[in-house]
């Protein structure tokens, strides 16, 4: 019997005001902390505002600037997509400068991926940023209303699912911090109307103008369609991106439940659990499993395609299923688990000898090997006392003695342990005098294991 999710959602995750009014919002300094405050940040809380020179982002600023908090800089992110870009840097700087705070101008490069030159220079941006956050800094961004509306119908467009329409969240972590939208439930023309009474001198980006982009057909074609035919559509929009949130949650804590039920204890993903799933509950469990294992997200069709494979079981009962440049899901057996895309280049490169009194031993892929102090498990501390180990990977053909059992192939030993294909070539073998007497994590030879509460060591691998 599936039980009921706790959803734990914080309020005035879309700012501190609802968005149903917004000709009656105006903003200012006072407006803008309740937003904060509403989204968890505190006044104690240091503050990077992102200042693109528009108005939207020079009003959040100098809004900001006025609050007395405790640390407030700035960043403006170069793209070097523009001849201007130079002189904008400059003035950001010179507009911050004379609120009294400090502001850094950093150069992006923007790299082409298919995606779009949108997508691209907003990538490029946000690693910038994130790059340039402190730890626990809040980046504040001015994305508001009107923003999030054009947001909302790209998303539709596309044919997005509630998370898509569910468009921006008004508080998230983000790099070594988190990110905050406070102006979510601010119209455009009320940020216009701060700037125009503060005489804030802004810069227009000419590239906002060409149609040729979604967004800005969407701002400069759509919008101005719907809002002359429903004059409160940009509120009606924000008020179904509130709804998509929320049943996006609840969708989540439902599927966490199932995330959970077909995870192994190492993370591995269960797949007859999985499989025995109602068919339109394993999508969204596959996704959701794959996005808590660091997988790239995935649509629909590609989810489909996934599961259709994983439904057909090789002869071999192995399988790799690729995800381009981001890694690949690989099938063992009943189980499957996510590698990144550099996992097969980074293998340990050993041998390295390792005696008493077991220091963490430090492997060139990154992983550590540790000898924990037990009691009645592992290997037996009396039986490798003043015996220098050597810590080595698998090698191909190779064989090994195994004390009791005579020579036996390294890799018929691992594929007993139940060792997937892929992490044999990365598997600790541990060797005394030549014979092999334990595969860190997995396996201690028998002569060597320690008996009812006598000392001994447990090797394991921490990443």
């Amino acid at each position: 019997m599936r039980c009921r999710p706790t959803i734990c959602s914080r309020a005035g995750s879309f700012g501190c005001a609802s968005t149903d009014n917004l000709k009656n919002v105006r903003f200012c300094g006072p407006y803008l902390s309740r937003a904060l405050a509403g989204l968890g940040v505190k006044a104690s809380d240091d503050i990077v505002v992102a200042v693109s020179g528009g108005g939207d982002s020079l009003a959040l600023l100098h809004a900001m600037s006025g609050l007395g908090w405790h640390s407030v800089r700035a960043i403006h992110v170069d793209h070097g997509l523009q001849r201007q870009a130079g002189a904008w840097g400059a003035r950001v700087r010179a507009a911050a400068t004379a609120m009294g705070v400090p502001c850094e101008v950093v150069r992006a490069t923007v790299t082409r991926t298919g995606e779009g030159p949108e997508a691209d220079a907003r990538a490029a941006r946000y690693q910038v940023l994130s790059a340039c956050m402190r730890p626990g800094e809040v980046l504040v961004t001015a994305h508001h209303a009107d923003d999030q509306a054009e947001t909302v119908l790209l998303r539709l467009l596309r044919g997005a699912g509630l998370a898509g329409l569910s468009a921006m969240a008004g508080i998230r972590a983000f790099g070594p911090g988190r990110l905050a939208r406070p102006l979510l439930a601010v119209p455009k023309a009320a940020l216009a109307a701060y700037a125009a009474e503060h005489a804030l001198a802004f810069v227009h980006d000419p590239s906002n103008d060409d149609t040729r982009y979604a967004r800005n057909y969407v701002r400069h074609a759509l919008v101005p369609v719907i809002t002359a035919r429903w004059p409160r559509a940009v509120e009606s929009i924000n008020r179904a991106a509130r709804h998509a949130r929320s049943a996006e949650e609840l969708l989540c804590a439902y599927v966490a439940q199932d995330v959970a039920a077909c995870s192994a204890p190492d993370g591995a993903l269960r797949l007859p659990v999985l499989l025995a799933l109602a068919p339109g509950i394993q999508g969204p469990v596959l996704r959701a499993w794959l996005s808590g294992q660091g997988g790239p997200p995935m649509s629909e069709a590609k989810g489909a395609e996934v599961l259709a494979a994983l439904a057909m079981v090789p002869r071999s009962r192995r399988q790799v299923l690729r995800f381009g440049r981001a890694g690949a899901l690989r099938r063992y057996r009943e189980r499957a688990v996510w590698t990144p895309g550099d996992y097969e280049s980074a293998e340990p490169a050993l041998p390295q000898a390792w005696a008493p009194p077991f220091q963490d031993l430090g492997l060139s892929d990154g992983r550590r090997l540790r000898a924990v102090p037990v009691l009645g498990q592992g290997v037996a501390a009396s039986r490798i006392a003043d015996r220098p180990l050597v810590v080595a990977t698998r090698t191909f053909g190779q064989r090994v003695l195994v004390p009791g059992r005579g020579h036996r192939a390294v890799k018929k030993l691992l594929q007993e342990m139940g060792i997937a294909p892929w992490e044999r070539s990365r598997a600790v073998l541990i060797y005394a005098d030549e014979a092999l007497i334990a595969v860190a994590g997995h396996w201690v030879c028998a002569p060597f294991r320690a008996g009812p509460g006598e000392p001994g060591f447990v090797f394991h691998i921490e990443s």
